[in-house]
């Protein structure tokens, strides 16, 4: 029995026993990102209660969250590898990010490379005169908030950290209007410094 949790997590039921899995090499929106809804349904399209098979193949048996890391199959077909190409999940935590290499990493990279991706409001930084927050830690001028941001940080540190993920946002990033951040940065070097890894998209 499987429950899908969200676009890139599910629950696996087997002999009495349940556990959360964390499906190798993809990355999906969180919770409150634009398009979580989306990727979360899709998985459940994809699964859609059916048995599955659990294959290991990460650096780890296990994540920091306890999360078994799986592929994850579904009558043969790869439901990590469906994300990417349907455009609801980016190829991501493998030899790239500093992660080991796993079995599937160069299909599920050529799949992000080529596939649509999902529709998704952006936010842009807007303003005249923005300047940037990355590491020369150029403070951000003009007007504030940025247009569409649902969780503002301080105009003085602006990259927003998610402790979910351990994702850091800068303004323009895609998911950076609404990521709701736990924690807020001068610069995206003195995020990285706190333990968080900068966003892909």
């Amino acid at each position: 029995m499987t429950k899908v949790v969200d676009g890139d997590t599910i629950w696996a039921s087997r002999a009495g026993e349940t556990r959360k899995v964390r499906l190798i090499g993809i990355d999906t929106p969180e919770i409150g990102q634009c398009g979580y809804s989306e990727a979360s349904r899709n998985l459940r399209g994809i699964i859609g209660g059916q048995q599955v098979s659990l294959t290991a193949g990460a650096r780890d048996d296990v994540d920091r969250y306890g999360r078994l890391l799986r592929y994850v199959d579904v009558n043969g077909v790869d439901a990590g590898l469906r994300q990417v190409k349907q455009g609801f999940a980016i190829a991501r935590y493998d030899s790239r990010d500093g992660y080991g290499r796993h079995a599937r990493e160069s299909a599920y990279v050529s799949a992000d490379l080529s596939s649509p991706k999902a529709p998704c409001a952006a936010p842009s930084p807007g303003g005249s005169g923005a300047g940037t927050s990355s590491g020369s830690g150029t403070t951000l001028t003009g007007s504030w908030p940025l247009a569409g941001d649902k969780h503002p940080c301080p105009q003085s540190r602006p990259v927003k950290g998610n402790e979910d993920s351990m994702i850091a946002h800068e303004p323009g990033d895609r998911y950076y209007g609404v990521t709701n951040p736990e924690q807020c940065f001068a610069t995206m070097t003195a995020a990285e410094a706190a333990g968080f890894r900068p966003a892909k998209v």
